[in-house]
């Protein structure tokens, strides 16, 4: 069986601090296929992520994990639009458009923490897009995730 190659390190040029493989101090969670429109992604936090109790994970960390891995199926979604393979080609990029979190349970700090994500609707411009952060067994937030298709010179600096 062919080792599948995460979402994120198929994408060129992503300095995100959430997803970006080329950002060394970033997170650098990994997104992997499960099929066609669901993806999966197994965070290990670290106690530098807490939230002000130490024990349970930050808020924004959470919101950045979920962002990082919807936006990055988004990604490949278009090119697979396209396509294309992640990667080949015109770059494709896509960007939070909207972001709801539910914050349902809090998230231990000490166990990993697991994405599961579903591709809901899907255009040329925008996707839509479900995910559930599950700790310790138990679905502590949902999440919906709009991403919106934009220009490769959003990408250009000084592009503002």
């Amino acid at each position: 069986m062919q080792q599948q190659i995460a979402i994120q390190d198929q994408i060129p040029n992503n300095h995100c601090y959430g997803c970006g493989s080329e950002n060394e101090l970033g997170l650098q969670i990994k997104s992997y296929w499960q099929s066609e429109s669901q993806a999966s992604c197994m965070f290990e936090p670290s106690h530098h992520h807490c939230a002000g109790p130490t024990h349970f994970l930050n808020g924004g960390i959470i919101s950045t994990i979920i962002d990082c891995h919807c936006v990055c199926m988004a990604i490949a979604k278009g090119y697979q639009m396209r396509g294309k393979e992640v990667g080949c080609g015109e770059p494709v990029w896509f960007a939070t458009g909207g972001l709801n979190v539910s914050f349902l349970k809090p998230v231990a700090i000490d166990s990993p923490v697991t994405l599961n994500a579903v591709i809901v609707d899907a255009s040329k411009k925008k996707i839509v897009l479900e995910c559930e952060l599950i700790s310790k067994g138990e679905v502590c937030c949902r999440a919906e995730v709009i991403a919106v298709k934009v220009p490769n010179s959003w990408f250009a600096p000084n592009n503002g």
